[in-house]
């Protein structure tokens, strides 16, 4: 309190501090926005594709799926990855170029799973978090290791709808985005809030999880019930751990002094003799308790003097 209490420039630590916080969570919350704002405007400037290919496919995925969305799929050069953005009105970005008709219904159905799993939701909600704590770097740890993980979700959603054979066609639909993007010289377009990429150009220990969780997905499937298991009853106990105790700072009590005694004073019990030095000692009950300079208190002026 000391430290946070403290002047520097005639300002105080916290106040500087407050300062700080509140600036930065501005500059966070206003870039933000302008990614917003950047994939709406960029949305509202292309036209929507008149590809018949692509529009057969969504729409056959969204029957099967039985939401009844409209989704505009938009093309444009300055796109590298497939994404999609939107909270109500789901837009999908793809690069210009050729996918087959296998691996055009991988990359669709996966930004799909992201639009009905609520992951633009998502990771809004985390990045306002941030905004608030981004003095934590554990907060930004766990922005990144969200896109991870919902990646990792929408992965495990497709593949336990497909044969297994077919898992080997999925990934190859992602390596084929890939090597797209990585040839593009330029990545004009970044995952941005509100938005799901199908892959990330720089997470290649992400990009090597996602392969190999796809790879083994039948050997984790049986280990996974049992995982859960254990690491739910371990969070249930922690949380039940942690009400069994207090942790608070050590410290010894103040000792008050306390009276040992206490009295009834009343001019049946109680008497006063006048001192040389115009004080009054107290008596009660023929016993001495000590002197008082002014007779004149309330308790004191019915007593007898003697």
């Amino acid at each position: 309190m000391d430290f946070f209490t403290s002047e520097i420039f005639e300002i105080h630590v916290y106040e500087l501090l407050i300062g700080v916080w509140i600036a930065g969570s501005i500059y966070y919350l206003q870039k933000y926005i302008r990614q917003l704002i950047f994939l709406n405007k960029l949305a509202n400037s292309l036209i929507e594709t008149q590809d018949k290919r692509i529009i057969s496919c969504m729409n056959k995925i969204t029957t099967e799926s039985s939401k009844n969305t409209k989704v505009k799929i938009v093309q444009s050069n300055e796109i590298s990855v497939p994404m999609i953005a939107g909270f109500f009105k789901p837009v999908i970005y793809l690069p210009y170029t050729y996918f087959s008709d296998m691996d055009l219904k991988n990359i669709l159905m996966h930004e799909w799973i992201h639009f009905l799993h609520k992951d633009a939701w998502t990771k809004l909600f985390v990045s306002l978090i941030s905004v608030v704590f981004w003095w934590n770097p554990f907060v930004h740890i766990l922005k990144n290791e969200l896109s991870q993980t919902l990646e990792l979700r929408c992965d495990l959603s497709i593949i336990s709808r497909m044969e297994h054979e077919n898992h080997l066609i999925y990934l190859e639909s992602i390596i084929k985005v890939i090597k797209y993007a990585n040839n593009k010289s330029l990545h004009k377009l970044r995952s941005a809030v509100g938005s799901t990429q199908l892959v990330s150009i720089n997470g290649n220990e992400n990009m090597t999880q996602r392969f190999e969780l796809i790879l083994n997905y039948l050997s984790c499937k049986k280990r996974n019930m049992l995982s859960s298991v254990i690491l739910c009853a371990f969070i249930l106990l922690s949380v039940v751990a942690s009400y069994g105790f207090v942790v608070q700072p050590l410290y010894h009590p103040t000792v008050e002094k306390t009276h040992e005694e206490s009295f009834a004073i009343f001019p049946e019990n109680s008497y006063l003799v006048l001192n040389e030095d115009g004080t009054y000692s107290l008596y009660i009950d023929n016993k001495y308790i000590g002197f008082i300079e002014n007779r004149d208190d309330e308790q004191f002026s019915s007593l007898p003097v003697k």
